[in-house]
């Protein structure tokens, strides 16, 4: 920047000559210059190419213009809550060093004219909203002293974070998601998504970290980075969860189950073996559902085919079964009967022990499908939310 003083002293006044005189930068080492420095400076120098650069113009009146071009670092104290996502004020500020306010007074010449060039300032980061100058007295052990202050509101830059940091996360969170169109029994495909996915939000995070003084509070850009983080951990824990229900509690809950129907399908055989009514004529009576349940088609055709079978009577109550009467022949078509009974209780018990190796997939499919609907929802509320906050 360039940085210009001017003062009168009446010592260097002249006349006979009306016009003002530029005087080499050496001369500057033979006069009276203000010991002004920069308040809150951190590493400031005169650039000295292709010599020193200053400048030295002396008026008739005995006014002295003494400008520098200088390049100067300044301490800008920043609260990084809502980074980056935030606005801040930082001011650079003119002081003198030994002469108090009894020797020295400061002031803007020119008023609000007296910095030109702000507007055509561009920074990577930040973007200059406003600006003010103030004049104030600061009171120091030795003394009060004049202090001049350029007080900049700036505004950070979101493009670079959008793209370097938002954009990335919100697509490797939406990237997890993936896992539940996958099918549940691709345990690789889905655990290797999963842990890629936390992997990348971990590297990210770690990589802002170390741009990033170390502050002791939470930062805005650390809540949304830390939210995705818990939608691609929830979703691999979400496979975890489908994984215990597929392999661990959903078969053992069957197999309860399926033990409890063997026994009730055991009782209900031994009570239809002894629920065979007999007419006051020797004719069993069998109602049509122990028909369909108990005696198959090729029972009946075979009974037809065979010249010594009973005939058989069809009415809309009951089907009567006529043969006759022995009760020898009695007693033993019952012993078939509770053979037969007997054997189709042991082939359902079998039948409901191989199911049990087949679990019920109905679980499964509900929990990937409720987490296709319940995490995007989540994480646009997630977001809505975020951004509505920070950036009004």
């Amino acid at each position: 920047m360039y940085f210009q003083q001017s003062w009168r002293d009446k010592r260097l006044s002249y006349s006979g000559i009306p016009l003002n005189l530029t005087l080499d930068n050496r001369v500057a080492d033979q006069l009276w210059v203000p010991d002004t420095y920069f308040q809150n400076d951190k590493k400031s120098f005169v650039h000295g190419v292709t010599v020193k650069n200053r400048m030295i113009r002396l008026h008739p009146d005995g006014t002295v213009l003494y400008g520098l071009r200088i390049t100067t670092t300044a301490a800008c104290m920043m609260d990084l809550r809502r980074y980056p996502l935030d606005e801040q004020n930082c001011t650079l500020e003119t002081e003198s060093y030994g002469y108090t306010t009894d020797d020295i007074e400061f002031y803007w010449n020119g008023g609000e004219s007296a910095v030109t060039g702000v507007n055509n300032i561009e920074l990577p980061q930040f973007s200059i909203v406003d600006y003010k100058m103030v004049s104030k007295r600061v009171e120091f052990t030795t003394g009060a002293y004049p202090r001049l202050s350029l007080s900049f509101r700036l505004k950070r830059n979101i493009g670079y974070f959008i793209l370097q940091t938002y954009m990335p996360s919100t697509l490797i969170t939406i990237l997890s998601w993936v896992s539940f169109w996958i099918n549940y029994d691709a345990s690789a495909a889905r655990v290797a998504l999963g842990i890629t996915t936390v992997l990348t939000m971990t590297t990210i995070s770690t990589h802002l970290r170390e741009t990033l003084p170390k502050i002791p509070y939470v930062k805005a850009i650390d809540i949304y980075l830390m939210g995705c983080f818990v939608f691609v951990f929830l979703a691999l824990l979400e496979y975890a969860f489908v994984n215990y229900i597929f392999f661990g509690k959903g078969p053992q809950r069957q197999k309860k189950a399926a033990g409890r129907a063997g026994h009730a399908t055991g009782d209900k055989s031994r009570l239809e073996t002894n629920r065979v009514q007999v007419d006051p004529h020797g004719n069993m009576l069998l109602s049509p559902l122990e028909i369909r349940n108990d005696v198959s088609s090729s029972d009946v055709f075979t009974s037809l085919r065979d010249p010594r079978a009973t005939t058989y009577t069809y009415d809309s109550a009951n089907l009567q079964y006529r043969r006759a009467t022995s009760s020898r022949d009695l007693y033993s078509r019952s012993a078939l009967d509770r053979h037969r009974l007997h054997k189709k209780g042991r082939l359902r018990r079998r039948a409901s022990q191989i199911k049990v190796k087949i679990p019920d997939l109905t679980d499964v499919n509900s929990i990937d499908k409720w987490s296709r609907m319940v995490f995007p929802i989540t994480f646009i509320l997630f977001n809505v939310v975020y951004w509505l906050y920070y950036v009004h």
